[in-house]
């Protein structure tokens, strides 16, 4: 069953994710010495990278002790308005006084390929685990879904969404004719926690179906077949009344 957390809006969302982000990062730095996280794009991630900056919340975050990735980006130059870095630093970098590691995706954004095959061995030397052939093993993916079920970048009707092996895929989206780098399945599966932050009315029926459709073929109902979701939503896409989490 998917751990399902109902908010009343996006502000207690993001109060309570960021709760949760503070215990995983504590957690992970007493068992392994560090913290890593892959970082979604979108308005919502904004609000939380936001709330993570303000003064009452970058004193109590391990930052020296965190390393932040990409979950997935667009094939633009770093100084674009749609660049998930550009957000990233805007929203959190930039107002640390000592930011932590942070690994961009996207050098080269007319080389989709190389990007992404440089971005998978990156995520081999630094987060591989001891066992033979096991994935790059991230503490944390915050993910979003899209109105038709997406997550990362990858879209219905697109070979990504099919693709269980690879670690970091270009791919091509007919339907915003562009080139997007993401993670794929496999490791977002091999995480150790996996959130995925749901809001606006948009979403409600894409939500409704993923949860209740054992036969979904949204992007988003794949993945929770092969691993467990820690779901974050308002009141706005939900159905249900709004619970708090444990």
């Amino acid at each position: 069953m998917p751990q399902l957390h109902i908010h009343p809006d996006i502000p207690a969302l993001t109060a309570a994710v960021a709760q949760r982000w503070l215990r995983l990062a504590e957690q992970a730095i007493a068992q392994r010495g560090r913290f890593s996280v892959a970082l979604s794009g979108g308005r919502t991630p904004r609000a939380l990278y936001a709330l993570l900056a303000s003064p009452a919340w970058r004193e109590r975050m391990p930052w020296a002790q965190t390393e932040l990735y990409l979950g997935d980006e667009r094939c633009v130059s770093a100084d674009h308005a749609d660049s998930n870095a550009r957000m990233v630093r805007e929203s959190l970098l930039d107002q640390l006084a000592q930011p932590p590691l942070f690994f961009p995706m996207v050098k080269h954004p007319e080389h989709p390929a190389q990007d992404a095959a440089h971005y998978a061995q990156l995520l081999r030397e630094r987060l591989t685990e001891d066992e033979a052939y096991a994935p790059p093993c991230f503490d944390l993916v915050l993910l979003g879904m899209g109105a038709d079920g997406h997550f990362a970048s990858l879209f219905p009707g697109t070979l990504a969404v099919e693709d269980r092996e690879t670690l970091v895929l270009p791919v091509w989206v007919d339907a915003l004719n562009a080139w997007r780098i993401s993670l794929g399945r496999r490791v977002i599966a091999a995480a150790r926690a996996r959130m995925v932050l749901v809001t606006g009315e948009d979403k409600r029926a894409t939500l409704l179906e993923v949860m209740h459709n054992p036969l979904s073929s949204k992007p988003i109902a794949r993945l929770q077949h092969q691993a467990e979701l820690e779901w974050h939503i308002d009141q706005a896409a939900s159905s249900h009344s709004p619970r708090q989490p444990d």
